[in-house]
């Protein structure tokens, strides 16, 4: 299996299927934070794969990629760094938001259970 298959599979795919399925709560702002995170993903992880590769860690079956290289690294694997972020930020955020509205839905007498205190907290209690 080629590289960019097994990414069209087993990331493309379940980010299609997410995007779908959210479409109505997704928005260019919920978003934004992943631009960052997708910045940072590539700013951390770029310089020690390629080093990776250079020192022979790791290589690339040149029969399982398109050939193209960024430094040492092919193509897919730059893809592959920002659609798996893609895919678990979608995700994450998906279940946050299914959390939330889970919690804001309990009942007030059930969310203040959780958080009952009897008696007001001391100084000794508070702080070490």
């Amino acid at each position: 299996m080629t590289y960019a298959r097994f990414l069209g599979l087993f990331v493309v795919l379940p980010i299609l299927f997410l995007l779908v399925r959210y479409r109505r709560t997704l928005s260019w702002k919920g978003l934004a934070p992943m631009g960052v995170l997708l910045v940072v993903v590539y700013a951390a992880t770029s310089p020690w794969d390629n080093m990776a590769v250079k020192w022979g860690l790791w290589g690339f079956d040149p029969e399982r990629i398109w050939g193209v290289k960024l430094g040492y690294l092919p193509l897919e694997e730059y893809l592959f760094f920002g659609l798996q972020t893609l895919l678990v930020g979608l995700w994450a955020r998906a279940r946050l938001e299914r959390v939330l509205a889970k919690k804001s839905q309990a009942p007030a007498s059930e969310a203040h259970r959780s958080v009952h205190v009897e008696r007001p907290l001391g100084p000794r209690e508070v702080s070490p």
